[in-house]
Formats: C-alpha cells, sequence, structure tokens
C-alpha cells in the first residue's frame, strides 16, 4: 500500500502580516541607530585629524617660536545648511600642496604668507584620503580653549581668531578647527564643529549636531 501523503499547509496572511509588522518595527529601531553611528564613524576624522594638526603646530612653534596661522582647507565654501557634506580630496581639482618660503626676516618675523600666516604643507600635516570636514588653525590671545561657548564661529570661516588678525609671534596660543555638514540638516546650528588647542585635545563643540 502507498503510504499516506502528509497534508501540507502554507502561512496563513495573518502570520505572513505578523511577520511583516515586527520586521518593520525592528528596522524602524535599527535605522535610525545606524545612522547615528554611520555619522558617530564621520566624525573620528576629524578628531584624528585635529590631534595631528595639534602636533604640528606645537612641533612648529617649538621650532620657530611662534603657531602658524592657516586658513580654510580644502579650499572650497562650507556646505551651506541643508547641504550634506561629501568626501572631498584633500587637493581639490588636482591641486598641489602649497608651500610658502620664509619672509626676509625668517619664519615668525612678520604677518603674511611666508611670516605667521602659511598653509597645511608647510605644517607639514596631510590627511590620508578623502575628508569630509574642512579644516583651519589660528592664532588667537584668549585662553588656550578649543570650544568657545554657543556662539562658536568655526576657524575654516576666518583666516585668523574671530574679532582678531593673525598675532603672528605674539599670540598666546592657535585653535584648530574641523567643519562640516554630515547629515544635510538646515537647522541652526547645522555644523558639526570640532576643535582642538595647544592647551586641550580634540573637543566636540557642537555636541549631538551633525
Amino acid at each position: 500500500m502507498l503510504k499516506s501523503l502528509r497534508k501540507q499547509e502554507g502561512f496563513t496572511l495573518i502570520e505572513l502580516m505578523i511577520v511583516v509588522a515586527i520586521i518593520g518595527i525592528l528596522a524602524a529601531i535599527a535605522i535610525p541607530n545606524f545612522l547615528q553611528y554611520q555619522m558617530k564613524s564621520r566624525q573620528s576624522e576629524a578628531k584624528t585629524n585635529l590631534m595631528a594638526i595639534k602636533t604640528s603646530e606645537v612641533s612648529w612653534q617649538g621650532e620657530r617660536g611662534c603657531f602658524l596661522t592657516v586658513g580654510a582647507w580644502p579650499a572650497l565654501s562650507l556646505p551651506a545648511a541643508g547641504t550634506k557634506s561629501v568626501p572631498r580630496n584633500w587637493f581639490p581639482a588636482g591641486a598641489g600642496p602649497v608651500l610658502n618660503l620664509p619672509v626676509a626676516g625668517g619664519w615668525c618675523s612678520a604677518a603674511g604668507l611666508g611670516g605667521s600666516l602659511g598653509s597645511f604643507a608647510d605644517l607639514g600635516f596631510q590627511p590620508t584620503g578623502n575628508v569630509y570636514y574642512q579644516y583651519a588653525s589660528g592664532t588667537y590671545l584668549a585662553s588656550h580653549t578649543s570650544c568657545l561657548g554657543p556662539t562658536l564661529t568655526p576657524a575654516a570661516l576666518i583666516t585668523a581668531e574671530a574679532g582678531a588678525t593673525d598675532a603672528g609671534p605674539t599670540a598666546a596660543g592657535f585653535r584648530a578647527t574641523a567643519t562640516a555638514n554630515l547629515d544635510g540638516d538646515t537647522a541652526a546650528p547645522w555644523q558639526s564643529v570640532w576643535a582642538s588647542a595647544d592647551g586641550t585635545g580634540a573637543q566636540d563643540c557642537v555636541t549631538g549636531v551633525f
């Protein structure tokens, strides 16, 4: 005798709907957490590079007697509110490192390129790979802190510390910043700003805002 076939049964519509609902709930929880983790991982670029800039600035000051003021780099405009930062080559459009010759009196003898104004190439700093952030370093006369309060102006928008001109060899210290808009946010403050100074390590100046 032939063995009787076992009765074949599939999933019911209700069971399938329950599975879909569970997947939707898990996705609603996991996707925002993943995006948040992704933003935080991109911020590690700023922390790493700012500490390298600090090392370069301190070494420069030790050898020559002043901190070097470096304007915004890569030399492209910062993304506006609502515009997401994208990875950029450190040398846009194939531009190479800009090295400056010291002025007649030598480095730190006067303001201006070749005095106490220069480039990251002069400092010997160059990051690995593309960057999301724009970097700058400025001399300043204030206390040696990285984040200067809620009205912080990113150094990437200025050539020296806010409200001051390049102080050259009389400067008390330096502040380097990294500025980006990692999530395309439109609400102020929309920037992700990290900073380091001669007296501090890399600090998150706009906590929780990317």
